[in-house]
């Protein structure tokens, strides 16, 4: 997306800046660590000189695919608003900074035809650094024949014990090809699994301010207002547990049986009371006091076992062990009723960003079907969230034609 259209979220922070030292040098000498790579076109009449997250490297390329490709990288090239011309073995200095030289030389050998050599299966860390790169130089297209299949094996991350630590990656990725599913599932992972630092900063799994993550504008303020409405779903519902059956201040009823209510709440209060203190949830603090995660809450309400009132001679079917203080529904209904965080500015980037890359989320595959009398559509094999972009027949007839 552009950067000049201020009514639209600019990619994440960072990623459209793009902050590359260059340098045009008649006479250079290559800095000790480099190495020298086979030429990537036969023609080749620039020299990137390219500095990635651990190594330096030299590439030969044709100046003009560069440019074909990236408008960015041709300016990398002939200069901002420079007239082309014709190039004599031009070494151009490039800094990619935390990027794996790896990713830099995918995109190389897309731009220049190779496509025998590019990946057909990609890691959550090396899409993310091919993604940084096609976010840098505004070149999402490049990568559309493989972006579905690259991200299909990511698309259920959530459910890997892993997201906590990745799921900023990942809804970088996701902010980058334009799933909206996948970038509403990190947004949500990270969310629940912040916890509060001794500055009163939301910190991420890994021990990074979430202030400081590449993060789409206004995703920050999200996840802080969702936060607190989450953690104070639960702990209030919590606390009006509490106040319901002591004070007796609310009609809530948790005794299930109708028989010795007033006994069987009781006892479910008590024996939950002490568990509460233990961990540090009674008294019930409030969301703004609280700086553990809403992952950690949930789990600290899970492991809450109630005793249940067991009344004399009672039959089976009068048994009270179905009664219930309603901590772990209340906040298992919390988790789901939090709110969608991406705006409509947001969703329309990713409707551009889907376009480009070819990455479509299988809730719009399904919509799309809507007024079209045929379809062809390349499915990926695998979960089926994730479709390829299709092609369909009008209805009035006539040759099929690419959406993308």
């Amino acid at each position: 997306m552009s950067s000049e259209n201020d009514a639209m979220p600019s990619s994440p922070k960072g990623a459209e800046e793009v902050s590359l030292p260059i340098s045009h040098e008649a006479n250079h000498v290559p800095p000790e660590n480099t190495t020298i790579t086979n030429m990537f076109h036969p023609l080749a009449d620039v020299t990137l000189v390219v500095k990635g997250a651990s190594a330096h490297a030299e590439y030969k390329v044709s100046g003009m695919n560069l440019t074909v490709a990236s408008d960015v990288l041709g300016a990398l090239i002939y200069g901002k608003g420079g007239q082309k011309k014709a190039l004599s073995d031009v070494k151009v200095t490039l800094d990619i900074g935390d990027v794996n030289l790896e990713a830099f030389v995918a995109l190389l050998h897309i731009i220049h035809f190779h496509f025998t050599k590019v990946p057909t299966e990609s890691s959550l860390d090396k899409l993310f650094d091919i993604t940084t790169l096609t976010a840098k130089f505004k070149c999402t297209a490049l990568i559309m024949p493989w972006a579905t299949e690259w991200l299909l094996p990511h698309v259920n991350l959530q459910k890997d014990e892993s997201c906590i630590t990745v799921n900023h990656k990942a809804a970088f990725i996701a902010w980058e090809l334009g799933s909206a599913k996948l970038l509403r599932k990190m947004i949500k992972s990270m969310t629940t699994s912040a916890k509060v630092d001794s500055d009163g900063d939301l910190v991420h799994a890994t021990g990074t301010k979430l202030k400081d993550l590449v993060l789409p504008a206004g995703i920050l303020d999200e996840i802080v207002t969702i936060r607190a409405a989450t953690l104070d779903k639960i702990l209030s519902s919590i606390q009006a547990a509490i106040d319901n059956i002591i004070n007796k201040t609310g009609d809530a009823k948790y005794c299930k049986t109708g028989e010795e209510t007033d006994n069987c709440e009781t006892m479910m209060l008590g024996s939950a009371l002490a568990q509460l203190l233990r961990s540090g949830l009674f008294p019930v603090p409030t969301a703004a006091s609280y700086k553990e995660s809403v992952d950690t809450l949930v789990s600290c309400i899970d492991g809450v076992v109630l005793q249940h009132w067991e009344g004399r001679n009672y039959a089976p079917h009068k048994g009270h062990s179905g009664c219930t203080l309603l901590f772990k529904e209340n906040a298992r209904a919390a988790m789901k009723q939090m709110s969608n965080p991406l705006k409509e500015a947001h969703l329309q980037h990713l409707k551009e960003q889907s376009a480009a890359s070819g990455v479509i989320d299988a809730d719009d595959a399904d919509a799309e079907k809507q007024g079209v009398r045929t379809r062809i559509t390349d499915t990926i094999s695998g979960s089926g969230e994730l479709l390829s972009r299709s092609r369909s027949t009008s209805l009035s007839g006539g040759t099929a034609k690419s959406e993308s």
